[in-house]
């Protein structure tokens, strides 16, 4: 009987822990956070979708740098990479009345990009990969910086990762 329950837990333990997986696609790995994607996905796609994803939180996109483009044109190399600088007036203000050094972490700033199966970055035609998103975490960024007075950051930390979710869950 013992072996029995035993057997029945482990299966069941493995779908719970499976299943938490799937839900959370957002990894967090040394002070930032990511989202890996199919190679399959448009490019283009996952960058409208993430515009759609900052809007939906309201958030403002100040500028985008075309990485990308500027390699291209000037050494000729093909990638997919763009920095999306984004913030929330609202938080940027709270922030700044908690802690002025705040400035320092501002805009927030998310990459996306391809790379192949070796983790080279890689442009449309790459085998293998897959497209990532990421940010980094705006507490670790604190951290570096002293920064103990983090209601607000801790607030932009979950937008920024419910950006992310949001882009991988329409993608799963």
């Amino acid at each position: 009987m013992k072996h029995l329950k035993t057997l029945l837990l482990v299966p069941m333990l493995l779908l719970v822990w499976g299943a938490q997986a799937v839900a959370s696609e957002v990894q967090t790995r040394g002070g930032a956070f990511y989202v890996y994607l199919s190679p399959a996905v448009e490019f283009s796609e996952v960058l409208e979708r993430l515009y759609t994803e900052i809007e939906a939180q309201s958030w403002e996109v100040l500028r985008v740098q075309d990485i990308d483009d500027g390699l291209r044109e000037h050494y000729g190399i093909d990638i997919e990479n763009k920095v999306i600088y984004a913030c929330r007036s609202k938080y940027l203000a709270e922030a700044i009345k908690e802690n002025p050094n705040v400035t320092l972490l501002v805009p927030c700033r998310i990459a996306i990009y391809r790379v192949d199966y070796a983790g080279r970055a890689a442009g449309p035609g790459a085998e293998g990969g897959k497209i990532v998103i990421g940010v980094t975490n705006p507490i670790h960024e604190a951290d570096l910086l002293g920064i103990e007075e983090r209601e607000t950051i801790k607030v932009v930390a979950d937008e920024l990762r419910s950006m992310l979710e949001g882009v991988a869950e329409f993608y799963h």
